[in-house]
This record gives structure tokens, C-alpha cells and sequence, in this order.
């Protein structure tokens, strides 16, 4: 019995020390070819484009390797994060990670959660804005809110249960309005709604509305902040109409959850020092896309309360 139980536990050594000894391996020359980021989100909104940002500086922080952006839009993101979630969890493909990762699988039918993955960076953090057409009848905020307690006003978002969806909910529920939602595929989709006058208002990351703000083709009405947007300065925070509510989309990267830890954290040396490059500030402050970081451990903390917070909100969102 007791040669069994030797035998037994040299076994066990044996395979801990091979399974070291491949993890140890396994980010050896890391990355050896092209990275691929899955966007779930059609091409020209903020998660699109930010993510192209990475790929323009990648090689100098990558050992001159590239990241190729592939678009796999659909379902309000379903579509691109259970490709992302079914990747070989070797750390070349790599999920643009936004909170309707957190979302879809608790409204949606999907294959995977939000702890089917492991957050790698938080990168941008971008308040919603409640934007209409320079065309709009409504002026103000409080003129979009009247309405909207007499009667439902039609307001785009880029998926059914996204972040922007959530702030939509939250709202009605803080202050008794009502919402007749389009949602869609994408940033993009929704500034042609707007601009076309097929959708009255919609709510949107700043970042992803800011080249028609800034030319007067939208106009934006409130923002879901604590502060006044600097861009928009005239523009009331939602706080200061007594209206308390804070939201943004949070925006990051991530592989699959069984991916090995020192691939990850090769990964997040990577894209942290791109985040620092001041190439890559300027793209995203002329963009207008907030640049907010959080590592891995921090971002992950993140992940799992938003996945709380959203779980307190459900009951709302499926009414």
C-alpha cells in the first residue's frame, strides 16, 4: 500500500512539474506571429476605432508583430464575443471586452459568460450622452424629458441590453419616462438614424458621437456624469437637472479565461505600455475617447461588480 501511495504521489510531482514547466513555455517568445483582436461591433464606432489605434502601434511593443482587427458584428455583440470566447486560449485572439459582455449572456441566449473570459487592460471609460439631430425639435434636455413623460420618444442604441440600453432603463426608471428603443448594430448605424430624423433621440459614449458634435451635425443634451465634459462644456450634466445617474461604457481587452497567466501578463505589459505611448494619447484625445487604465487585477475587480450591479437592474430590463 505504501509503494502505491509513493508511486501514486511521484506521479502527481511529475505531472506539476510538467504543467510548470509548459506554463513556463508557454510565453517563451511570446507572441511568435499576429495578434488577431475580435471587435464584435461593426466598423467606425469607438470600440472599432480604438482598437485600430492598438494596431497602428502594436509592432513597437509586440516584437514587431501586428494586430489584424477582425469585425464579427452581430446580435448586439453575441456574435464576435462567442467567437471570442471559443479561441484557442493561447493569447493570439483577443476579445475588444466592453460591459455588454457582462449583459448579453444575462439577457440573451449565449454560450458563455462573463467569466468565460479573462480581462487583460481597461483603456477608455466614456460617459453616455444623450444626443439628437441639429434638426430635432428638442433644445434642451428638460424639452426631450417632457416629452418623453407624455408620450414614448424613439431612441437608438447599438444593441438591446448594451451599456447604452442599461442608461436608458435606468433612467426611465429613476424618472418616469418612456422609451421606445431602436436598437442596432453599431455607433455608426445609430448617427445615420439620427441624422436621417428616423429616430428621435439616442444615447451614446461621447467619444463615439464627438466628429458630428463637433460639427453641429448632433447635438448633444445631457451627460451621465459627475462633471461637465470639457468638449461640451454648455451641455448639463444629468446631475445638475437633478436627475442622479452616472453612466459610461467601459472599454478593454480580453482572452479566453483558460489562457496561461504569463500570457496574459505579457499581454498586459504590451498594451499597458501602448496606452503610455504619447502617439497613442494623442490619437485618443483627438478622437475624443476618455483615456481611463486599469490593470488586470483592477480590471477584473471591475468586471465582476458590473456583473452585480447589472444582476440588481434585470428585473427592470426584462419588463
Amino acid at each position: 500500500m505504501k509503494k502505491r501511495s509513493l508511486i501514486a504521489a511521484l506521479v502527481v510531482g511529475l505531472l506539476m512539474v510538467s504543467l510548470v514547466a509548459v506554463s513556463a513555455q508557454s510565453a517563451a517568445g511570446f507572441p511568435k506571429k499576429n495578434l488577431k483582436i475580435i471587435v464584435p461591433f461593426a466598423p467606425g464606432g469607438a470600440v472599432d476605432v480604438t482598437c485600430r489605434f492598438f494596431a497602428e502601434l502594436a509592432p513597437k511593443y509586440f516584437d514587431g508583430k501586428k494586430i489584424i482587427i477582425e469585425n464579427k458584428e452581430g446580435g448586439g455583440g453575441v456574435v464576435g464575443q462567442n467567437a471570442g470566447a471559443k479561441a484557442d486560449p493561447d493569447g493570439y485572439s483577443i476579445l475588444a471586452f466592453t460591459s455588454s459582455v457582462v449583459t448579453n449572456p444575462m439577457t440573451k441566449q449565449t454560450d458563455y459568460t462573463h467569466e468565460s473570459f479573462q480581462p487583460v487592460i481597461m483603456y477608455c471609460y466614456d460617459p453616455e450622452v444623450l444626443v439628437v439631430s441639429a434638426k430635432s425639435e428638442f433644445k434642451t434636455l428638460d424639452d426631450l424629458l417632457a416629452a418623453a413623460k407624455k408620450s414614448s420618444v424613439s431612441l437608438c442604441t447599438p444593441g438591446k441590453s448594451t451599456s447604452h440600453h442599461t442608461a436608458g432603463l435606468i433612467l426611465e426608471q429613476k424618472i418616469g419616462v418612456k422609451f421606445d428603443y431602436i436598437h442596432n448594430n453599431g455607433a455608426a448605424m445609430q448617427i445615420t438614424q439620427l441624422l436621417g430624423g428616423h429616430v428621435q433621440a439616442g444615447l451614446m459614449a461621447y467619444g463615439e458621437a464627438a466628429s458630428q458634435l463637433k460639427d453641429g451635425q448632433l447635438v448633444a443634451l445631457g451627460v451621465m456624469s459627475d462633471i461637465r465634459i470639457a468638449d461640451l462644456s454648455k451641455v448639463p450634466t444629468f446631475q445638475e437637472k437633478g436627475i442622479d445617474i452616472l453612466y459610461g461604457a467601459w472599454r478593454g481587452l480580453a482572452v479566453p479565461a483558460k489562457t496561461p497567466k504569463d500570457v496574459v501578463a505579457v499581454l498586459e505589459k504590451g498594451f499597458t505600455e501602448i496606452t503610455k505611448d504619447p502617439q497613442y494619447i494623442e490619437k485618443m484625445a483627438k478622437a475624443g475617447y476618455p483615456l481611463v487604465y486599469k490593470n488586470t487585477a483592477d480590471f477584473t475587480k471591475h468586471v465582476i461588480q458590473d456583473a452585480v450591479d447589472f444582476k440588481n437592474i434585470l428585473p427592470f430590463l426584462n419588463q
